[in-house]
């Protein structure tokens, strides 16, 4: 499959998860409102003490897995528990404020004249809303909690719930998520934070269509998948993201309950059995895996093969094609750089049209005789090396056959020109090896690429199919002492 997770990693960088910028308005606004009710609970309730260790953030916020929105109906979501003593919670007659009670309480604590929409009691929690039109729509929720202790000395917590006071623990899925990432990571280095990169983009690719076109399950249910059918790390954001996908799919043909493993006593997240969104993602990540299968075929191992599979996963919006054809142009601009330095009369042009579908590698090594079994390898414009070695240049290419290599040595210097050594003669190569395309009595003047003259040299490969130049290697420049 052809590599495309430098792409994939800088759209999960840019368009996926959210800016510091952003990330940086979003705490501003939910510090914004935790001031406001340390200053003004204790007015709505009598003798109610808070501060900052009163909040527990919650949700996929907290949990570094929240992306950004696609469309205007979307808004970011910040959840921030608010635990308060139970024995606190009393009314001016001593008697325990209901659950409705102290949501209301919380409700105009958080009221603000300079807010267009004012909080209001929201299901579980109060809502506070900002940025009702543009693509920063978001809302802060405070779900409430009280705590106190049982006669054995133990914690309970309880949310302020629709229908009263229920047990319920603001930090339990936080605490689960963290050991995750920690336990992934101790076994497989990496491991644990390639799970919150591979949550980011299934959300992506589940929110990748408006609600109307793709109703998936929502992100609690998608981390329990990904905790559940993650596989092994991989240094490769695509290969380790399509093995997620490729197991969800069969997990998801076998089982379609979701259960919450972030606390085991709890009933499964998804109603049924077989919730119809849970149905719709195991076709969805079935249509997904075909576009990618695309990519394991000769035809398909090339650029715009990925480009077009990975775009439909992802619906990236123009940012893979910009990222290519940025990428090209940047190699174009290095390659020119690099041709004007050998912008000599005798360097042949390419006789081939032009269309770089695929890649081609070089490597070099050099040895002290022509027989050596092995050598030194060294890079491209490194340091200069010595006269009378002998070198041996490997390309490797991802080109399906048929197809031709040729390779071009241009040199350039004084000592090369008096010798009436000049080379530029673009030839097919001698010989090809499995794993790519080696030459060492490429035919010309310099027999075994010795290093006869001081200068700069320059060593090409282009590979061509179907009388068209499909890859091209750029400049292995050797420097000659």
């Amino acid at each position: 499959m052809f590599d495309y997770s430098a792409r994939i990693e800088a759209f999960r960088d840019q368009k996926v998860r959210l800016s510091a910028d952003f990330e940086a308005t979003l705490l501003s606004h939910r510090k914004a409102n935790r001031d406001r009710l340390i200053a003004r609970l204790p007015v709505e309730i009598n003798g109610v003490t808070i501060g900052e260790a009163s909040f527990r953030p919650q949700g996929s916020f907290a949990m570094q897995t929240v992306i950004q929105t696609r469309f205007k109906e979307e808004e970011y979501d910040i959840d921030d528990g608010l635990i308060l003593r139970r024995s606190q919670l009393i009314d001016a007659k001593g008697a325990a404020l209901s659950a409705d009670q102290v949501k209301e309480k919380v409700r105009d604590a958080l009221k603000d004249k300079r807010f267009n929409r004012q909080p209001k009691i929201h299901l579980n929690c109060v809502r506070v809303f900002y940025a009702d039109t543009d693509a920063e729509k978001h809302h802060v929720d405070f779900p409430a909690y009280r705590v106190h202790e049982d006669a054995s000395g133990n914690e309970i917590r309880e949310l302020a719930g629709e229908s009263g006071w229920v047990s319920s623990d603001p930090t339990a899925v936080n605490r689960w998520f963290g050991d995750q990432v920690t336990t992934r990571n101790t076994a497989s280095p990496g491991r644990g934070t390639q799970f919150r990169q591979v949550i980011q983009l299934l959300k992506r690719f589940c929110r990748s269509r408006p609600d109307t076109e793709w109703n998936l399950p929502n992100g609690m249910k998608l981390t329990m998948l990904v905790a559940e059918c993650q596989g092994p790390y991989s240094e490769r954001i695509d290969v380790a993201f399509r093995d997620l996908l490729t197991r969800l799919r069969n997990r998801l043909q076998v089982n379609k309950q979701i259960l919450n493993l972030a606390i085991p006593g709890k009933p499964a997240i998804t109603r049924t059995s077989t919730d119809q969104n849970v149905i719709d993602l195991e076709k969805r990540l079935g249509e997904a895996l075909e576009k990618l299968s695309a990519l394991d075929t000769e035809e398909g191992n090339n650029v715009d093969a990925a480009r077009k599979a990975w775009n439909w996963v992802f619906k990236s919006d123009g940012f893979f094609s910009n990222y290519d054809a940025e990428e090209a142009e940047e190699t174009s601009a290095k390659s020119a750089s690099t041709f004007a330095q050998f912008a000599v009369p005798w360097r042949e042009r390419p006789p081939w049209p032009l269309d770089l579908r695929y890649g081609v590698t070089i490597t070099g090594r050099h040895a002290p005789a022509s027989n050596s079994i092995s050598g030194t390898s060294f890079d491209s414009d490194g340091d200069p090396i010595a006269k009378h070695l002998y070198l041996r240049f490997s390309a490797s290419t991802n080109t399906p056959d048929p197809f031709t290599a040729y390779w071009q040595v241009v040199n350039t210097g004084k000592e090369a020109i008096t010798a009436v050594a000049r080379r530029g003669k673009i030839e097919a190569a001698s010989s090809a090896g499995a794993g790519g395309l080696q030459s060492t009595t490429v035919k010309s003047i310099s027999r075994n690429e010795q290093t006869l003259y001081t200068g700069s040299h320059w060593v090409e490969c282009f590979i061509v199919r179907n009388g068209v130049c499909v890859a091209r290697s750029g400049p292995f420049v050797v420097n000659i002492q």
